[in-house]
């Protein structure tokens, strides 16, 4: 209630001009509007879905953005669908990742989940018509699939988008996904080999999980593609890594700042991670013995 106060309190003190250019020529985005400010969450979301297929410029774009921004601001985005995943789907997750090294920064785009019966066949468009991936998953991977668009030199931008999957019996479901404005800042950076900075949060909304740190230790001399070492952190972030024992070599680091949000049964994360080789151990592990 006292976010669709403001809300209501913000469309109240916006200059005209601007709620013109707000409302100009789209139908659709009036509704959403106008059922996000009746507290109808899902109703906003479907309109936004027709709006976004009627946007003719990046004005109406840029003011779509931040309409689900303010949408998902209500419980996270749990509320902003009422599609509900089939008995053969247990999750779907979209994450959209920043990926920092000391050489250079890129992105990449995942769509991952799991399935008791099986996914054969994924895809995954952008309106109106623009496939950016669509795959047939071989059998061992149909149960916990994962796909992945690396190497992008520019973040998934905000739009809609199409979500299809297959199961291995040949059932369809699909969903529209509205995807959020990518994050301007970094909140995360190196301040040496050992630790690194994390800005503090100013626009994290109340009803999504905090953010929480995942840190992962892998060997550069080994094929083996998971790490040795993982921890995840949630409360009282860490900034620094901790000691630990290991053979002398070279490894690679990451930490990632990940956030949560929802579109109903749909999982998003946004994360921010960066990335670096270092060479352990760097300090004597017996200098620290009682």
């Amino acid at each position: 209630m006292i976010y669709r106060l403001a809300c209501f309190f913000l469309f109240l003190t916006t200059p005209l001009s601007v709620t013109a250019a707000w409302f100009s020529g789209s139908d659709a985005l009036t509704s959403a509007h106008q059922r996000l400010l009746e507290g109808d969450t899902a109703a906003s979301f479907d309109a936004m879905v027709e709006a976004w297929q009627q946007v003719k410029n990046d004005t109406e774009d840029r003011h779509l953005a931040e309409l689900l921004s303010l949408a998902i601001n209500e419980d996270c985005g749990r509320s902003l669908s009422t599609l509900s995943l089939p008995s053969w789907l247990q999750s779907v997750v979209v994450r959209r990742e920043t990926i920092q090294t000391p050489n250079r920064v890129y992105y990449q785009f995942s769509l991952y989940g799991s399935s008791k019966q099986g996914i054969g066949n994924v895809s995954f468009s952008a309106w109106p018509d623009r496939s950016l991936v669509q795959v047939d998953l071989p059998k061992e991977k149909a149960n916990d699939f994962k796909l992945e668009i690396e190497g992008l030199s520019r973040a998934v931008k905000s739009g809609l988008y199409k979500l299809e999957l297959t199961s291995l019996s040949g059932e369809v479901w699909s969903s529209w996904i509205i995807v959020s404005q990518p994050e301007p800042t970094q909140k995360i950076s190196w301040k040496d080999s050992r630790s690194w900075r994390i800005s503090p949060p100013t626009d994290l909304k109340g009803t999504c999980p905090r953010p929480f740190l995942s840190m992962n230790l892998y060997r550069q001399d080994s094929d083996d593609l998971a790490p040795i070492w993982s921890e995840e952190k949630d409360k009282n972030l860490p900034t620094s890594l901790p000691v630990l024992d290991v053979t002398d070599g070279q490894y690679w680091l990451t930490v990632a700042l990940i956030e949560r949000r929802w579109q109903g049964a749909i999982l998003f994360e946004e994360v921010q991670r960066i990335g670096r080789a270092i060479d352990l151990p760097d300090i004597d592990l017996r200098t620290l013995s009682p």
